[in-house]
């Protein structure tokens, strides 16, 4: 129907290469533990029609060569076996202009063809719509999810514009069946969710983007044949322009930069679609104007830490003008900010401060010339000791200026927040700064970005990733205390001579290693990777990182000479420090709680799934408090504490048991349990989670003191058979759960008492009270955990 590169039912060797993805797919999404996961599947319902969704780790994307088995960014399958199909197939991830070495403008020069088409970027989210049933159900997506409000709400729009053209759903669906496609849209409603650039009522909908072949490989339609299908079926048309160079484009796309406009209104920048030379395979790329909308961005991240009484920094001369007209304006309309969080209101705020600063004496080219906006960036490292990173770090300033602090000179008595606070005071004069700490703990690194975040809202963050993958622990350990005992006293704390149990202390660091995971809560909020080797020595190390920082801020970062590279080597060796302070091995010492950690499930990522399907009163007020607290813990379940075991003997006992069932190791082997969890509890000051069981996988080796027998909750009794197997875990609080949020001014321990009032100090199977303006809302939750200490 119509003139797309390839037309009709997959062929043979199309159905080939699918077999032959999905056997790599699964393999990947199969890896333990989880965070070796680069591949993450999830099941979905639809119609009636089981639906598998693809997702890949998102800084993988960017490595040359990359590393996944495709990188198509929406990716959804049906059918199993010889049967399975793509359901929807978005795009090839595709990045901005020098964000990649691919997409520098020499690169794209001299490795693409023409025809290049510029079609317009609009300011929403991805929606894409296939077919099912041999198109007779049409099936709309969000990028990774279906049955989401994002999919829903973009059903709504699909519903609205084919009616409009005198079309139907399965109308739709029947010709993307036919041609074998996915649509691509972008969804801009600001009824539904504000983004950056305003859409009035009239412009509000489905901007028809692309049309994908439902293939492995990615084959996308010319934009003429994209606007034929968006013209026929009502959906608002992307516009878009061609050019036969690359420099013609260019010169328009800088046109459009330089005019602020285009056609009258102002845009985000545009997409590119064009040709590899070799090969002639389709090439995409991104033309993005990030100002003034990197400034808006910052306004709107801003106004939400003023509303929640939290922290900010800010990198743009004229926010400091906004901060202060939009603090008047929240006292004197609240109202106009109650759903900011939400997504609404930003525009407004954004266009009557616009006004407000005209009326002044301010311009609409002031707004603009704003752009060099002083951009942060964190650098995060995470290693274990005697990896290198602050040899790396210590290089790193002499040749960038980068600002460094060193957890290590942190002598405070509570040395966490006394980094974070540092950190943040060296981005008043430094456009980079290294967090230089092993950040080996996942609770470190979600604290540590949370923190920065709170105060600079549009802060960049970078890891320096002494990976793990690929060396045993014996192999990192030998090698990295070789080096400590090189080094001598050339460290502020864990030194041999100062460190008698140092082996002890490095063994520690590396059982408790956590991978990064950037899917996982705790290191969302980290941006761009750079892996390193542990095993390396820290010249090669050095390099890495700076090829990879250069190629990552091309406009910021000046790829420095071999000669000034080895000098800073030889000054960062040559490097003393000047504090000194010893350091307890942490073997001696007993924990500070033990808890089972869940493994199977993101709790995070669980909560928000929860707030964003559901939309009653009990979920927004849950969502408020999550909105205003939050919690700098790893999500555990609490067994047994040192402070109850002190004071009770039997707690002692309980405690004991569990701290020689997990012996001196840090990591525990093999103590795992499956848990259910039946009730959210929230109030204005805490929000937790109700654990109905805890039951041991393999209770054959555990001691009595530790162990119930299985039972329904509400009866009594403790004994236990130690061999079977269905036994529960003990805990010394008297109604097991995890703690999910705190409020500002709470504490964690509020939520004993809470638990208790709804469902009583025998811990009953359904709640018994509710107070007024609390919560109690019934879920389904059931995840395996492991036994872990925390020292504090």
């Amino acid at each position: 129907m119509y003139n797309s590169a390839v037309i009709g039912p997959a062929t043979s060797e199309e159905k080939y290469q699918l077999r032959q993805l999905m056997s790599k797919m699964r393999e990947l999404s199969d890896a333990k533990p989880s965070s070796k996961k680069i591949v993450r599947q999830t099941a979905h319902t639809y119609e009636g029609y089981s639906i598998a969704s693809w997702k890949c780790t998102e800084y993988l994307y960017k490595k040359d060569p990359c590393p996944l088995p495709t990188q198509a960014r929406g990716f959804f399958t049906t059918g199993e076996g010889d049967e399975e199909t793509v359901a929807a197939r978005g795009y090839n991830k595709f990045f901005n202009v020098s964000e990649v070495k691919n997409t520098n403008w020499s690169s794209i020069t001299a490795n693409t063809q023409g025809p290049y088409e510029l079609t317009v970027k609009e300011n929403g989210c991805l929606i894409l719509a296939a077919a099912l049933d041999g198109g007779k159900t049409l099936l709309v997506t969000s990028k990774h999810a279906v049955n989401v409000p994002h999919a829903q709400v973009g059903m709504e729009w699909m519903k609205r514009h084919l009616a409009k053209a005198n079309k139907t759903p399965e109308e739709f669906a029947g010709v993307l069946h036919e041609n074998n496609a996915t649509a691509v849209f972008e969804l801009c409603d600001d009824g539904f969710e504000e983004h950056i650039l305003e859409y009035p009522e009239r412009t509000r909908g489905l901007y028809l983007h692309g049309i994908n072949r439902n293939a492995v490989e990615l084959d996308t339609w010319p934009s003429a044949e994209v606007t034929k299908v968006a013209e026929e079926y009502g959906f608002h048309v992307t516009k878009y322009f061609t050019f036969d160079t690359i420099k013609e484009g260019k010169a328009f796309a800088d046109k459009v930069r330089n005019d602020h406009v285009l056609d009258g209104r102002a845009i985000e920048g545009f997409v590119v679609r064009c040709k590899t030379v070799a090969g002639n395979r389709p090439f995409m790329f991104k033309i993005k104007y990030d100002e003034p909308y990197l400034m808006f961005r910052e306004w709107r991240e801003v106004t939400n830490r003023i509303i929640s009484d939290k922290p900010y920094k800010t990198t743009y001369p004229l926010t400091k003008q906004y901060v202060s007209w939009v603090k008047k304006e929240i006292a004197s309309h609240p109202e106009d900010f109650e759903n900011f969080g939400n997504q609404k209101g930003i525009i407004g705020a954004r266009k009557r401060f616009l006004y407000y600063y005209q009326m002044h004496g301010g311009s609409e080219t002031d707004v603009f010339d704003q752009a060099s906006g002083n951009k942060k960036t964190l650098i995060v490292p995470i290693a274990t000791i005697g990896c290198g990173k602050t040899t790396v770090a210590l290089v790193l300033a002499k040749l960038f200026g980068f600002g460094h602090v060193q957890n290590d000179n942190i002598t405070a008595k509570n040395p966490r927040v006394a980094f974070h606070k540092t950190i943040l005071n060296q981005f008043d004069d430094h456009s980079f700064v290294i967090a230089d700490r092993n950040n080996h703990l996942s609770a470190l690194r979600r604290t540590l970005t949370t923190a920065i975040r709170e105060e600079l809202p549009t802060c960049r963050i970078v890891s320096l990733y002494w990976m793990h993958d690929n060396a045993s622990e014996t192999e990192i350990l030998k090698r990295t205390m070789t080096r400590v005992i090189e080094r001598g006293d050339s460290h502020q704390s864990l030194t041999p001579k100062r460190t008698p149990g140092f082996r002890g202390i490095m063994r520690d660091f590396v059982t408790n290693f956590a991978p990064l995971d950037l899917e996982s809560a705790d290191d969302a909020l980290i941006e761009e990777v750079i892996e390193l080797d542990p095993l390396a020595d820290s010249a090669e190390n050095v390099r890495t990182t700076i090829n990879g920082l250069c190629n990552m801020f091309p406009g910021e970062l000046e790829q420095p000479s071999e000669q000034q590279i080895d000098e800073a080597l030889q000054e960062a060796f040559d490097f003393k420090p000047s504090v000194h302070k010893v350091i307890r091995n942490t073997k001696s010492k007993k924990p500070a709680f033990i808890g089972l950690v869940p493994t199977s499930v993101d709790v995070k990522e669980w909560i928000d799934e929860q707030m964003q399907n559901r939309n009653d009163v009990e979920w927004g007020a849950c969502k408020k408090l999550l909105d205003t607290g939050g919690y700098d813990r790893t999500y555990h379940i609490t067994l047994a504490h040192i402070q109850a075991a002190k004071k009770n003997s039997e707690k002692k006992v309980v405690y004991d048991s569990y701290v020689d069932v997990l012996g001196e190791g840090a990591s525990p082997k093999g103590v795992e349990a499956e848990c259910t969890a039946d009730y959210i509890v929230c109030n204005k000051d805490v929000m937790a989670l109700r654990v109905r069981s805890m039951k041991v996988k393999d209770s054959s080796t555990l001691p009595h003191a530790i162990l119930r027998a299985g039972r329904q909750r509400g009866e009594t009794g403790s004994s236990a058979n130690t061999n079977d197997s269905k036994a529960e875990l003990i805990a010394t609080n008297a109604i097991p759960h995890i703690t999910l949020c705190v409020g500002k001014n709470a504490k964690a321990a509020q939520a004993n008492d809470m638990l208790d009032a709804v469902f009583g100090p025998a811990n009953a199977t359904s709640p018994q009270n509710c107070p007024c303006g609390w919560m109690v809302i019934p879920v389904t939750l059931s995840f395996n955990a492991k036994l872990q200490k925390f020292m504090s």
